[in-house]
């Protein structure tokens, strides 16, 4: 992944499985703590990964935050093709230049047995 900095939000279990993963390839991780002043300022793009386009509340209203910022938003469903998913993430970092990133999930996620094919896959 060619990003400079992770950013999640801070105790999930989705945050700490992908902290884990991101501290094993070097990565750069922060905590996603003011909505507001971080979406302005720090991060570029927002990846949602999702069940059949599910998200919950909390994440539904971080993705309203960025679209009224005019933020790029992508959306994994972890139940689509694992390649195609991935390919696409790749491609959108690339087309919209994004750096720091806000990767945010629904923990029920983690219940997913395809979570764990992404988790390993991505690169």
């Amino acid at each position: 992944m060619k990003i400079n900095r992770i950013y999640l939000r801070p105790n999930t279990q989705f945050s700490q499985q992908f902290n884990a993963w991101a501290n094993a390839h070097s990565m750069k991780v922060e905590d996603y703590i003011d909505k507001m002043e971080e979406a302005d300022n720090g991060i570029d793009g927002l990846v949602i990964f999702n069940e059949n386009q599910d998200v919950d509340r909390e994440v539904g209203e971080i993705k309203s935050l960025f679209d009224r910022k005019l933020k790029p938003i992508h959306n994994i469903d972890i139940n689509g093709t694992l390649m195609v998913g991935l390919s696409n993430l790749d491609l959108w970092i690339e087309r919209n230049r994004c750096k720091n990133v806000l990767f945010i999930a629904s923990d029920s996620i983690l219940n997913n047995p395809n979570w764990e094919r992404y988790l390993l896959n991505i690169k």
